[in-house]
């Protein structure tokens, strides 16, 4: 009798194990797909053609409304330069009217002396206003990448929402359950079949060994690294400068973003408000870009001289028609000044190549070396 209560409870077990197994794959099954799908167009973004949807509308403020404007600046600017705080009612009254579309409740404007500023980015999306607090000039863009971009946003839980990113947490339990229910019903069954174990670590051992290819691949082609110095100035006030290098054709259009550096770690994105002081960069990417961006977005550098490698440059050149291009530098610091340097370059490269401007201001020598 007990042998048969404990035989029962050993079938029982694994039933339970099976049901959470089957009931977390159904689970998954549709999030993964799309999570992989998305992880496609991701991975080859560059290759994936869009053409984003710009908005701009510009008014002008009731002289009432900016009145209200300039008392609120005055209240959080009593003691700082910078702040964050609310919109005043008379203003979100006018904003409501104006566009028939209301501002979030708990919505924030960063605040200065000359200006606030409000963005809303969403998935797929960006929608940011800024108003002059001296003539009352209100410029708002709204910005629709489209439908891959909005796929692509859902995909890494960026500018969703809390119920989304919520989502996205329970399923990746629901993943964890079906991974480990998944390996226990292998140790149950994997007897008499010699090639279960093996293709279970193949399975972790191979992507490990395909990240180490590219590695040792690329040892033998030609390299692109930028030596960047950034002057150390005698100044009563330093902030390290927000730095932008990019590669844009005879036109001056954006081809490639290769490096943005800007302060990552000020509250609700307070940094990338500032990104646009690099007017050159701003005007033909910055604006239209999706913040952080993958593989460019850094973090403010000391001054000094910095190697700043760009393992996948070369590649990318290889791929642009032949012409002339120009490797663009541009650095601005808050209490500063601005500075924008260009290399010169000519497609198809000649190799070895080495190319140097010195600036006078925000940067030193930049020497781009391609060998």
């Amino acid at each position: 009798m007990t042998r048969t209560r404990v035989q029962s409870r050993r079938k029982s077990g694994w039933r339970d194990i099976k049901a959470w197994h089957w009931i977390s794959s159904a689970i998954c099954l549709t999030a993964t797909l799309l999570f992989a799908i998305t992880g496609i167009t991701l991975n080859h973004a560059n290759l994936v053609e869009a053409q984003p949807v710009k908005q701009v509308i510009e008014a002008q403020l009731p002289d009432s409304v900016l009145e209200e404007l300039q008392h609120r600046q005055q209240q959080l600017l009593s003691e700082q330069t910078m702040a964050e705080g609310p919109l005043p009612a008379a203003f979100t009254a006018w904003y409501t009217q104006e566009f028939e579309q209301s501002l979030a409740r708990a919505q924030l404007a960063q605040w200065d002396n000359f200006e606030a500023y409000v963005g809303m980015p969403r998935a797929g999306g960006d929608r940011w206003f800024r108003i002059d607090l001296e003539t009352g000039e209100f410029y708002l863009e709204d910005l629709d990448r489209g439908w891959i971009a909005y796929f692509n946003d859902l995909h890494k839980g960026r500018n969703t929402g809390f119920f989304w990113v919520l989502m996205l947490d329970l399923l990746a339990v629901m993943m964890v359950v079906f991974t480990v229910t998944g390996l226990i019903l292998l140790k149950r069954y994997a007897k008499g079949r010699k090639s279960t174990w093996p293709l279970v670590l193949a399975g972790i051992i191979i992507p490990w060994l395909v990240l180490l290819v590219p590695a040792h691949a690329q040892d033998a082609q030609p390299r692109a690294q930028l030596e960047l110095t950034i002057p150390e100035l005698n100044v009563a006030e330093y902030h390290r400068p927000y730095i932008a290098i990019w590669l844009a054709d005879e036109r001056h259009q954006r081809v490639l973003d290769l490096a943005v550096w800007y302060d990552l770690k000020l509250a609700n994105k307070e940094g990338e408000k500032w990104l646009k002081d690099m007017r050159q960069w701003w005007r033909r990417s910055g604006r239209m870009a999706t913040l952080p961006i993958d593989g460019v977005t850094g973090a403010t550098r000391r001054p000094g001289t910095h190697d700043v490698p760009f393992p996948q440059l070369v590649e990318q050149l290889k791929q642009l028609p032949a012409g002339q291009y120009s490797l663009n530098v541009e650095a601005a610091r808050e209490v500063g000044g601005r500075e924008h340097l260009q290399l010169p370059l000519t497609l198809p490269l000649q190799l070895p190549l080495v190319a140097e401007v010195s600036g006078q201001y925000e940067l030193g020598t930049i020497r781009l070396t391609i060998q």
